[in-house]
């Protein structure tokens, strides 16, 4: 506690500036994608970094504003497809998390299977 009694702020959410608070950092999520999923964001992220570089070096005066440059357009459109399939794949929980399940049900005694089913496989139980 500070000295004025109220609680400590804590170092995540110090404030930056006059208004705002610095939200915490986002939590790592996995996905489990297909294999044409993973080989199109491949593709997708070839596509924009080639857009990408050609632009910057391009020698050509792009103005104050570079949005209205059609690169910059269709750049923008491949990272919103490259999005639109990253967010597709599922969620997958992490590991410590399964094994903290499958640890806590065998301590209690009662057993259950947790399985991650790969696609096309068949899950017995």
């Amino acid at each position: 506690m500070s000295r004025f009694g109220s609680p400590a702020i804590p170092e995540s959410m110090r404030a930056v500036g006059p208004i705002r608070l610095v939200p915490p950092p986002p939590q790592f999520v996995r996905r489990r994608l297909s294999r044409e999923s993973a080989q199109g964001l491949e593709i997708l992220g070839h596509a924009i970094e080639y857009l990408a570089d050609e632009y910057a070096v391009d020698p050509a005066n792009k103005g104050p504003l570079g949005n209205a440059d059609p690169r910059i357009a269709a750049i923008q459109t491949l990272k919103s497809l490259n999005r639109a399939v990253y967010f597709s794949g599922a969620e997958m929980q992490p590991v410590w998390q399964r094994f903290r399940h499958w640890f806590l049900a065998h301590a209690m005694g009662t057993h259950v299977e947790i399985h991650t089913a790969l696609p096309g496989k068949k899950v017995t139980k």
